[in-house]
């Protein structure tokens, strides 16, 4: 049972008062974002560190304080916050055209697989809308990304409205809704609050409608229903997470280890369900440009690069890959020594192990730690979710800079892993590195 003490009226009273404050700040936020002069980068990290320190800060005198709040009241803030979210704009990036064409191309070939959006310029089947989005997508050269399941949302929010982002955002938002109720069946709600109303969360899913947020909720879905007993579920939700992004694939042995052949047949089969329409239309799906971007992306990644430094990049890819398979394996086994089956794995410390060793560090990763990270919480989850925005600064916001448009300032890289490193021996030094831990 929780220590703290339950919620009251001084608690309530102050949930709306910093919930006011933090509504007002993104409503500010949002007016900017649609301002046709847009939002510059310093503009964005001052509000940002703002609402970050309120949000730590409130959480940080409720502990101290032995406090706890109404899951309620929580809830009803995050649900305030992210509509002011779908009403504001995407700041800083431009990831959403392709989201957005994503759709208008499965709707208008059977999938939006194996075309890159350069060879659409100058002849296509498009709409006048859909065709508006070929100027704003990114690395127009390369086929999409995007898994499955996400392009099943893509198109039915192009089906419901064509080319509407607020219905994007608003699809996003309800599955980043789902986690916090999920949270709050597991956690305090003082804690769940750090998600609920985190700063990064809000911008990069309310905001920008970064898709990420599917899959982790699928994720924890799938993890929930393994704990309970319920392994049919549990199986299709992960075989689902799967097909939303492959970082949901480290989950995966936890799911199969042990199981019944049955189980594994179910898995497999949700898989090839998931992808067969586009193999049967085109015979392309998203894993060669998975490849590619495996093979060649690198952002904001200042670990890989000190392997790159030392080994050369391709050798680093190698390098980081064994020792996080190396570290896996041992954790799998431990975990299999000191847990029951139900017991949910220490997903905040894959996911941030594989985020620091990966040659690709974009914030809306950060999400894939963040749920696990109200469950176990630690400094170092929290503190990387302040500091990550700082991938950010990069030359395409910096005109005046010598970097390139998608190189993130050397100092602000190592400014990053400084913060993070500092977190990680604090967390050490108060035992929260214990494997046999366990929820």
């Amino acid at each position: 049972m929780d220590k703290h003490s339950g919620p009251t009226k001084k608690n309530f009273v102050s949930s709306i008062f910093v919930g006011a404050v933090l509504a007002i700040a993104y409503a500010i936020q949002g007016i900017l974002s649609r301002d046709s002069a847009g939002f510059d980068l310093f503009t964005f990290l001052v509000g940002f560190i703002f609402t970050a320190t309120v949000v730590l800060l409130y959480w940080y005198w409720l502990t101290a304080n032995q406090f706890d709040l109404n899951f309620k009241t929580v809830f009803f803030w995050a649900v305030v916050f992210r509509l002011i979210g779908i009403w504001g704009e995407p700041v800083l990036e431009d990831d959403y055209y392709r989201y957005l064409l994503d759709a208008c191309l499965f709707v208008t070939y059977g999938s939006p697989y194996g075309i890159a959006p350069e060879s659409l310029f100058l002849a296509n089947d498009l709409t006048a809308e859909c065709n508006a989005l070929l100027t704003g997508v990114n690395n127009p050269h390369l086929a999409t990304i995007y898994a499955p399941v996400l392009q099943y949302l893509f198109v039915l929010s192009h089906i419901i409205s064509p080319v509407n982002l607020d219905l994007l955002q608003f699809i996003v938002v309800l599955f980043d809704l789902a986690i916090i109720c999920m949270l709050g069946k597991l956690a305090p709600a003082r804690i769940v609050l750090l998600y609920a109303w985190c700063p990064l969360v809000i911008k990069e899913f309310a905001f920008t409608a970064h898709p990420d947020v599917i899959g982790v909720s699928l994720l924890l879905a799938a993890l929930l229903a393994r704990k309970t007993g319920r392994s049919a579920l549990g199986c299709i939700l992960i075989a689902v997470a799967c097909c939303s992004k492959i970082f949901a694939l480290a989950a995966l042995p936890f799911f199969l280890f042990r199981q019944r052949f049955r189980y594994w047949i179910l898995i497999a089969a949700t898989v090839l369900m998931m992808y067969l329409p586009f193999i049967l239309n085109q015979q392309h799906t998203d894993l060669a440009i998975l490849e590619y971007f495996a093979r060649n992306w690198l952002f904001n990644a200042p670990l890989f690069s000190l392997l790159a430094y030392l080994l050369t990049d391709p050798i680093a890819r190698y390098a980081s890959a064994l020792l996080f398979v190396l570290w896996y394996i041992y954790y799998f086994v431990q975990y299999q020594k000191s847990h029951f089956s139900a017991d949910l794995p220490r997903m905040d410390w894959i996911f941030g192990l594989m985020l620091i060793l990966s040659p690709v560090l974009n914030a809306w990763y950060l999400v894939w730690v963040l749920p696990f990270a109200v469950i176990w919480p630690s400094i170092w989850a929290w503190t990387a979710s302040v500091v990550i925005v700082l991938s950010y600064v990069i030359g395409l916001h910096l005109p005046q800079s010598n970097l390139s448009d998608y190189q993130v300032s050397q100092y602000a890289q190592i400014f990053q892993i400084l913060c993070i490193a500092i977190a990680v021996f604090v967390d050490y030094r108060s035992g929260r590195f214990r494997i046999t831990e366990s929820k």
